[in-house]
């Protein structure tokens, strides 16, 4: 009953958003909400743990394991291959890194790229440095070097969107790449450059790979519109810029309180220290 109770909730959590879903297949249903990927590896760490504990009741550990989901609280000391294989996980690690470091934040304290990496592999041995320096890229643009400091707030809200989405993001990089080199916009060595290339037509691009791509995790196509529908020219940064400060997108991910919140709070207990 117990275990029940725990996967009832689970459900609701992987599902709150999904009004079709007694229209899909079993089959779809169990992709779509990554459940064979939980009991997988619910199941896996229910051997490892009876090895050394034969006496664990298997009900209770997967009631505990669906309940730290479903909070969660399950992706502590993981490998990063578990973390970032669903969405539901690379939120629930994002809060994780909000909730233990943001006292660095009440304190004003500015950290390097290398030092929030290093923080990050706390929770998370094998995380790899690259997702953290592209995040330090959208604030710092080009100049995210080692040694270059951030906020925390900022670091964070960048961190999020980029590990969240960062397939499409890595993906919106290279058709940027596409059209700044067809417009003589790059640099050697395919970095981007801040002159920008047509808002329309990157929009209609990112709009195609959308579409072309059904099982690609991106924002809210609306957001992006707006973004880029801001100015005649886009750069790269600048767009990624309006992705991570979107309460919008930050609130469809559902890990961070608003930006304007989070500020408030670490202003609060910086004066209640």
């Amino acid at each position: 009953q117990l275990l029940r109770k725990q996967f009832i909730e689970f459900h609701r959590t992987m599902t709150s958003d999904s009004k079709d879903r007694f229209l899909q297949t079993p089959e779809s249903y169990l992709q779509s909400h990554y459940i064979m990927t939980y009991l997988s590896h619910a199941l896996s760490s229910l051997f490892s743990v009876r090895e050394s504990d034969p006496k664990l009741q298997p009900h209770r550990f997967l009631s505990d394991y669906f309940s730290r989901v479903s909070l969660g609280a399950h992706v502590i000391h993981e490998s990063f291959a578990y973390v970032n294989v669903i969405p539901h996980n690379r939120a629930s690690f994002v809060k994780l890194i909000w909730r233990c470091y943001q006292s660095i934040g009440n304190h004003g304290d500015m950290l390097t790229a290398k030092e929030y990496h290093a923080l990050i592999q706390l929770f998370c041995p094998d995380f790899p440095f690259s997702i953290v320096q592209s995040a330090a890229r959208i604030i710092l643009m080009d100049d995210a070097i080692s040694d270059c400091l951030m906020a925390f707030q900022d670091f964070l809200y960048a961190f999020q969107v980029q590990f969240y989405y960062n397939e499409f993001l890595n993906a919106c990089r290279e058709l940027y790449l596409s059209l700044s080199t067809a417009a003589g916009a790059a640099e050697k060595g395919g970095t981007p450059r801040l002159e920008g290339v047509e808002s329309g037509v990157y929009l209609d691009r990112i709009t195609d790979m959308i579409a072309n791509n059904p099982v690609l995790h991106h924002p809210s196509i609306r957001v992006i519109h707006r973004i880029l529908g801001k100015t005649q020219k886009a750069s790269f940064y600048t767009y990624l810029l309006g992705i991570a400060n979107s309460d919008t997108i930050n609130g469809s991910i559902g890990a961070l309180p608003k930006k304007s919140q989070c500020l408030e709070l670490e202003t609060k207990l910086s004066k209640s220290e």
